[in-house]
């Protein structure tokens, strides 16, 4: 759990923020500056507070904690959307960072990420409805095809002991905060849709799934959310190799090639049942599920559900928020070193079927060969994507990372669920956030979609960006 205690924010940060949160909203239409509306600051605005302190005002408060409600509604819109998971993670901080702005503006447990409201300080009943209205605006605007007026129907539905002022207070608020971010984000580079065109000498990736495009080949550029920059933690290439054409005859090439070629092969006969549910388990790669970086937010709900069942709606706030820029950050590093190199490697489907032509004595090819990863009608596929770094290695990696910090211990035992239709009704026994990082990151090579080297790069990289976000301190 984190360590807080009653402290100053800096008044020039502070008051920087305000000015932010001013000009953003200027710009949009009917929407007066907060800064202007408050001149002055009330006391013990700038005090931030224990994140595990429950205010009175909210203690006694009716209805179940709306940021849980809009986590669980960000999944659901997730499976509807579908898509690469570099715009799932933007989603995911977009809706996050609105509700933790919106909620710290009331009771401040840490800095701003973006703005504050001086309106929503202390006004407890608006709570709700501030974070209903932040949640629905930012989700609205991240995925434009997924009506979520049902969802903001039922939040509102929920039980409250709010008066219509605090609820119109917090609708006001809310939606005024969400869309600063979603200004703020507006030219981050996220609609970047310049083509990519492969490059089909031996090594570097092609489409294995005929008139499936390259998956987000511009995503490594996106403007970071906490890091410094999209190549900050780029890997070091295997074995020190820094192309395709020198990697494919090497030694560490043929012992990682041969080892998912026995172990991620659809019809492997060496691969173990537990290793098989090891490996569907993690996917997540198809729509229809909550994909990869849903599962870090389903198991973490599950951590808050097994240890922290009373946690307040500042304290999930705070945790959702730093997990989702963290998570966010790791998808653009991901593709970074998949997409912004010439190393964009080959997934092991074309590796094996194409191994005669690798250069490479130690490496036999087999035309036939096919991936354990298939749909849930068993037609066998690789994500359309490079293969170095691992995309769910360090996903998983990065959760580990945030969930260790913030709770102050890797052994958190609990029981895991997945959304994969090849696993349906499966859980299994997490012992301890970096084990299930470990298994997340095997499981890879198990389904035949990735070398060893992807997954021991993708577990270094989020390793490195969990804990570079969390020193940083973006929330406070």
């Amino acid at each position: 759990m984190p360590s807080s205690s009653p402290s100053r924010l800096n008044g020039r940060k502070a008051l920087t923020a305000t000015i932010l949160l001013a000009a953003l909203t200027a710009a949009i239409p009917g929407q007066a500056a907060l800064a202007a509306d408050y001149p002055t600051e009330p006391p013990g605005y700038h005090t931030i507070n224990p994140v595990e302190s429950v205010p009175t005002e909210v203690a006694k408060k009716a209805g179940p904690d709306h940021v849980l409600f809009w986590e669980r509604a960000m999944l659901q819109a997730t499976r509807e959307a579908g898509g690469i998971v570099g715009p799932i993670t933007r989603a995911g901080a977009l809706m996050n960072i609105a509700v933790y702005d919106t909620v710290n503006s009331i009771y401040p447990v840490g800095k701003p990420y973006l703005s504050r409201s001086r309106e929503l300080f202390r006004r407890f009943g608006a709570l709700d409805s501030a974070i209903d209205y932040a949640a629905y605006n930012a989700l609205k605007a991240a995925f434009p095809t997924v009506n979520l007026d049902d969802d903001l129907a039922a939040a509102l539905a929920l039980p409250s002991s709010a008066s219509a002022g605090d609820r119109e207070l917090g609708k006001v608020q809310g939606t005024r905060i969400a869309r600063a971010l979603i200004a703020h984000r507006a030219n981050d580079g996220s609609a970047d849709t310049t083509p990519y065109v492969p490059n089909l000498a031996p090594g570097h990736w092609r489409p294995t799934t005929p008139g499936v495009a390259p998956g987000a080949p511009n995503w490594g550029k996106v403007k970071p959310w906490v890091i410094a920059s999209s190549d900050q933690f780029r890997p070091a290439k295997p074995g020190g190799l820094e192309t395709p054409e020198t990697l494919l005859p090497s030694d560490i090439y043929a012992e990682n090639l041969n080892e998912v070629k026995a172990l991620g092969a659809a019809n492997s006969t060496v691969r173990t049942a537990d290793q098989t549910q090891i490996a569907r388990f993690w996917a997540n790669d198809l729509d229809g599920t909550y994909k990869p970086t849903g599962q870090q937010y389903d198991h973490t709900l599950v951590v808050l559900k097994t240890y922290k069942p009373k946690a307040s709606s500042f304290y999930t706030a705070k945790l959702f928020g730093v997990l989702s820029v963290a998570l966010a950050d790791a998808a653009i590093v991901a593709w970074d070193s998949k997409w912004n190199t010439n190393f964009d490697l080959w997934r092991p489907q074309s590796a094996v079927t194409l191994a005669d032509n690798d250069y490479n004595d130690k490496t036999v090819g087999d035309p036939n060969w096919l991936p354990l990863s298939s749909n849930a009608n068993g037609v066998n596929f690789s994500p359309p994507f490079a293969a170095y770094q691992s995309g769910h290695s360090t996903f998983g990696a990065t959760w580990a990372g945030i969930m260790k910090n913030w709770f102050g211990t890797d052994t958190m035992p609990y029981k895991g669920t997945t959304d994969d239709p090849n696993a349906s009704g499966v859980t299994r026994n997490v012992v301890s956030f970096s084990s299930a990082a470990a298994e997340n990151a095997i499981s890879r090579v198990y389904n035949g979609v990735h070398y060893r080297f992807d997954t021991v790069a993708g577990v270094a990289g989020g390793q490195k960006i969990s804990a570079y976000v969390w020193n940083a301190r973006p929330l406070g």
